[in-house]
């Protein structure tokens, strides 16, 4: 076996398993850092090129001693300083995030849209304010963006980091205590990959509400300030409790897969719906649409 084969194998092995182990977080390998020892690269290529014609056993193995010794530092210096760098934020003090827009009187309708994960989203008090955040954390940052058109307002509420739709532990989670203007009509939309959500809406008068996650907590309390309201939820593996008054007529549409359901007190139309008794008299409506592999919906009336 010629001594370029094994450098070549060996390198690409390298090269591959630390890609490999990165994708699934089992390392946090720095690329950039390592860059700056480019010329352990060509000491690597002289060293084949000088034995690269000779098939003797000792070229071969010299080959390979030097080749897995030099990448063997490119790992350890890659590793080393992301160690470095975790061990720094893991000494730094937590420093709570904030984030506000000012209401202006002209906004009459106005849509918040979330995206984030690894975090406990709250709405359980209004504010003077269009809209505020507080995150008790920082370990995710979020970035808070407005588009206003007339009497219509647009909050874009993104969350930015690596590990945004992995599941955690609570203790990993970014508390998010949001509180929004009683005075608009809101349309919510949150998406996310792992995390929990605890709505309170029953002071805001809620249009439309769309829920998106995987490995999720839902928990989602209407209130009767709007006449007509929508709640869409589309999950994987999550849990998901919403609560309606009993003065509002309710109508559930489930495409649940394997998920569980409990809806009391509704009956099940032959249409494969679900309707309270008072849906069709009652001048407040909501409408629930729910889908998901595997998951809990639980619809409550207070």
């Amino acid at each position: 076996m010629k001594t370029d084969k094994i450098f070549w194998g060996i390198f690409l092995v390298f090269i591959g398993g630390i890609f490999l182990l990165e994708n699934f977080n089992i390392i946090d390998f720095s690329w950039s850092y390592i860059w700056r020892f480019w010329p352990v690269i060509l000491i690597l290529i002289g060293v084949n090129l000088l034995f690269k014609n000779s098939n003797s056993k000792l070229a071969i193995l010299l080959t390979a001693v030097i080749t897995i010794i030099t990448l063997g530092f490119l790992a350890f210096k890659g590793l080393q300083v992301n160690h470095f760098d975790k061990r720094e934020k893991d000494n730094t003090a937590v420093v709570a995030q904030t984030y506000s827009e000012d209401f202006d009187q002209k906004y009459k309708t106005a849509t918040l849209n979330i995206k984030g994960g690894a975090s406990k989203f709250l709405i359980n008090d209004f504010s003077a304010k269009l809209f505020e955040a507080d995150l008790s954390e920082n370990k995710f940052k979020y970035y808070l963006k407005k588009i206003d058109a007339d009497s219509t307002v647009v909050l874009n509420f993104n969350g930015k980091g690596k590990n945004l739709n992995y599941s955690f532990g609570d203790d990993d989670f970014n508390d998010i205590n949001m509180k929004l203007s009683a005075q608009p009509v809101w349309n919510i939309n949150l998406a996310m990959g792992a995390g929990e959500v605890d709505f309170d809406l029953t002071k805001f008068k809620t249009k439309d509400i769309k829920l998106e996650g995987g490995a999720a907590s839902f928990r989602v309390k209407i209130g009767d300030l709007y006449n007509n309201i929508s709640l869409s939820a589309e999950t994987g593996l999550a849990e998901i409790k919403i609560e309606v008054p009993e003065t509002s007529g309710c109508r559930i549409k489930a495409s649940a897969g394997l998920s569980s359901k409990d809806f009391k007190g509704f009956k099940k139309l032959k249409d494969g719906s679900y309707e309270t008794s008072n849906y069709n008299t009652s001048a407040n409506k909501v409408n629930i649409s729910l889908k998901g592999g595997l998951s809990d919906f639980n619809v409550d009336r207070y």
